[in-house]
């Protein structure tokens, strides 16, 4: 079991690390030219994504840190963790909800992300505030949830690139990589996180929770 733990923990940040890899570059040149979606005139919507980028990279490389056993015993879990909420996900989910209310994909898409980003702040703030409460079982079950979301932005990279190969291959050759991309895109506004989300709960329910086996030992 601790194997197969410690297999999956590399195999999650490998991932983190790649994404961050291919997403990253396209925007330190700071050119509207090289987003990788559609910009609209507003001079807020390239600094919205800017934003959103960097935090949300910085929340995908310190997730995975939140779980390595070594460095939650020498205490680093705890500075890790401020760094993931506060540079990280609450910048992030913030100018995501900025980049849903101004993305050109149509309102399903802006739909999914801006409910993804409202999750990914609240359970990110039920998070914190359990901790600062002394509620450790439940901060460890709010963390879990944001650990879901935040893998969203892995999806999301493994999700367009498989829909825009695939979809051209169903649908015939008068639909190219492009076409496939913007039907694609507003299904993958959804798929990034919804399953994350939902596979976290199954999880979640099948873990006794302290108190229970406290319960059942007596």
């Amino acid at each position: 079991m601790r194997r197969r733990h410690t297999t999956g923990l590399i195999i999650v940040t490998v991932l983190c690390v790649l994404v961050t890899m291919i997403a990253l570059p396209a925007y330190l040149g700071l050119d509207p030219a090289e987003a990788q979606i559609g910009l609209r005139e507003s001079g807020l919507h390239y600094p919205a994504l800017v934003l959103h980028v960097g935090t949300s990279v910085l929340a995908l490389l310190t997730a995975p840190l939140q779980l390595w056993p070594a460095l939650r015993r020498r205490g680093a879990h705890r500075v890790i963790g401020r760094i993931h909420l506060f540079a990280g996900v609450f910048p992030g989910a913030v100018s995501g909800m900025v980049l849903a209310v101004l993305s050109t994909a149509g309102p399903v898409a802006q739909t999914g992300f801006g409910l993804l980003s409202v999750l990914w702040f609240t359970t990110a703030a039920a998070g914190w505030r359990a901790i600062r409460q002394g509620r450790v079982a439940d901060h460890r079950e709010w963390m879990v949830r944001v650990f879901s979301l935040t893998m969203a932005g892995v999806m999301l990279r493994v999700l367009v690139p498989l829909a825009t190969a695939v979809l051209p291959l169903m649908l015939g050759p008068g639909v190219d990589e492009e076409a496939a991309f913007t039907l694609a895109y507003p299904a993958i506004a959804w798929l990034c996180w919804v399953p994350n989300l939902l596979v976290a709960e199954l999880v979640l329910r099948r873990r006794p929770r302290p108190a229970a086996v406290a319960a059942a030992a007596r």
